[in-house]
């Protein structure tokens, strides 16, 4: 890989100059500042007692003769840029032409194994628009790790028990008595589960104002937990529901899960574990609650199994991590897609594993956090009626596509999950989003319609001339075939990095900024009425941008269209 030549010959020149910090490289944001850039000079100012201009300025001269570097520049305070010989460029594109993608591997661990737990919508409740980012961000980075080389396992963690279940069930009785069972088994699944996110939005408001119904509610969750038959067939019939809903969804934005876990199947097994926990010192006993005292490590105390002797999320966790450390032989890591308000959770659940077995658990498990998706009205919760649903959030953006644009449903199907992951996707995962329909369906913003448009007018260019592979050597290119060419060349080191980082929007952006090129390009310079040396370069240009992002879109988990 170019960047690891290069870095070692930067690395190098550092010797030389008895420099001992590590060299790091970094590919500029801006354009006209290479290819490649270090700060190693100001990083290296205090240990030379030297100004980290005159530094870099030294610094160059002592870069090793190579075929790689075409110059270098030295800027202040002491930044030193690097652009790269102009065949290297070509090589990478040729390549890239030809659907050939040499995507740098990466790996936590030498088995190459990593699971990703992503989705966690819980049983009996609607798959909402914050679940739509969990879905959107899961998928891509289990495409963006597989794309480095690693087997990566799909799990989904749900919550099939607890008070939330037993809200929503006794409801459910409540509703059968009202309206007969057989018509309830006769409704479709749309509307049994719209049934259930009524039943819950009803329940949780007579769960604060009525004590019978607290007492009732609170006996069927003791029920539940005891698998007692006087509600597990209601418990099944719900669940089966939910699961049959969920997995609508899943095919419908591309994605799916190798194993799905649940707190039903982890309960006791938590429970047990925190006794044993007990027993060895790890856990103590507290005010009749079993809870771990995480002063010591500077994180906080949390309960594993309450005073009730049931285990908490904790504690189940305890048990989780068991399955899912256990059933697919030995993971590298295990990445965690939660909220930031479960840090703390993870925090100590991940410590409690590591005190168990610090072989199988230590630095083997991440937790990325993915921040709150909100519209102008503010949060959204299922408590309040006011949830914004997944499928309903498709719908409308189908609806708004077909409006807007002359479409056939299935396109505008495509675009419409399309622009729901990207407006995902392009946004760092700590950060907020407040979702906005005319953003993510325009046609001339960061938007996935913006991209699939462009890839589509590649294809549009490639369908007026002769197939066949292209191949061209270095040649006099122009300024705007030298953007792309260079904007081309760093699309697997940006892959790569994605996946490093678990970031989707570092990939995102480079997507929208590649497009942007190729958009400028093609309004300047004619392309089919080009000389025939031109048209041979700007034609390699063409089949490179529409390829890379046709598999930068895949890897975001989004499918283009053949026509728009």
């Amino acid at each position: 890989m170019v960047i690891d030549e290069i870095q070692s010959l930067l690395q190098k020149a550092a010797e030389k100059m008895g420099i001992t910090e590590i060299v790091t490289i970094d590919i500029p944001s801006q354009k006209g500042y290479g290819d490649f850039a270090t700060s190693i000079a100001l990083k290296s100012a205090k240990q030379l007692k030297k100004a980290p201009f005159s530094i870099a300025q030294e610094y160059v001269k002592h870069i090793p003769k190579n075929n790689l570097i075409f110059k270098t520049q030295v800027i202040k305070p002491g930044f030193i840029n690097i652009w790269l010989q102009p065949k290297i460029f070509f090589e990478v594109v040729n390549q890239l032409s030809n659907n050939v993608f040499m995507i740098p591997p990466f790996y936590y661990g030498s088995e190459k194994k990593v699971m990703v737990e992503f989705a966690h919508p819980n049983t009996l409740k609607l798959l909402h628009i914050g679940h739509m980012r969990n879905l959107s961000t899961g998928e891509s980075v289990v495409r963006l790790l597989e794309a480095c080389g690693n087997k990566v396992i799909r799990s989904n963690y749900q919550g099939d028990v607890g008070l939330h279940i037993a809200k929503t069930i006794w409801k459910v009785q409540h509703f059968i008595k009202e309206m007969g069972h057989e018509k309830i088994e006769s409704m479709t699944l749309r509307d049994k589960i719209a049934l259930l996110g009524k039943a819950y939005a009803q329940a949780e408001s007579l769960y604060t104002t009525d004590e019978n119904a607290k007492k009732e509610i609170l006996e069927i969750n003791r029920l539940v937990y005891e698998e007692n038959p006087a509600v597990m067939p209601l418990w099944e019939d719900t669940r089966k529901w939910s699961l049959a809903y969920f997995d609508e969804i899943y095919k419908r934005v591309y994605s799916h899960h190798d194993r799905l876990y649940f707190e039903s199947e982890c309960h006791k097994r938590g429970t047990a574990l925190a006794d044993q926990l007990l027993k060895r010192g790890i856990l103590e006993k507290s005010q009749g609650a079993i809870v771990f005292k995480g002063e010591k490590y500077g994180i906080d105390t949390r309960v594993f199994i309450n005073s009730q002797g049931f285990p908490t999320y904790e504690g189940k966790e305890l048990a989780l991590a068991e399955l899912e450390f256990g059933e697919f032989g030995v993971l590298d890591k295990n990445v965690h897609v939660v909220t930031p308000e479960q840090t703390s959770f993870f925090q100590v659940t991940f410590k409690v594993e590591e005190l168990i077995d610090p072989i199988k658990y230590k630095d083997k498990q991440y937790h990325l956090a993915y921040n709150w998706v909100k519209l102008k009205k503010g949060k959204m919760s299922s408590r309040l009626g006011n949830v914004i649903e997944g499928a309903w959030l498709i719908d409308e953006a189908k609806k708004a596509l077909l409006s807007k644009f002359k479409l056939d449903p299935e396109t505008a199907e495509t675009l419409a999950v399309a622009s729901i992951k990207y407006s995902f996707l392009k946004v760092s995962t700590q950060m907020e989003i407040f979702f906005d329909f005319d953003e993510s369906i325009s046609l001339n913003g960061n938007s996935a319609p913006y991209l699939i448009y462009t890839y589509v007018r590649t294809q549009g260019i490639l369908n007026k001339i002769e197939s066949g592979g292209i191949t061209v050597s270095p040649s006099q290119v122009n300024e705007d075939e030298n953007t792309l060419l260079r904007k081309l060349y760093q699309y697997v080191s940006v892959v790569h990095e994605s996946a490093k980082k678990l970031s989707p929007n570092i990939l995102a952006t480079y997507l929208f900024e590649l497009a942007q090129d190729f958009n400028l390009f093609y309004q300047k310079n004619p392309i089919l009425k080009a000389k025939k040396e031109s048209q041979t370069i700007r034609i390699l240009l063409t089949k490179a941008v529409g390829n890379t992002l046709r598999h930068g879109l895949n890897l975001l988990g989004i499918k283009t269209v053949k026509k728009m």
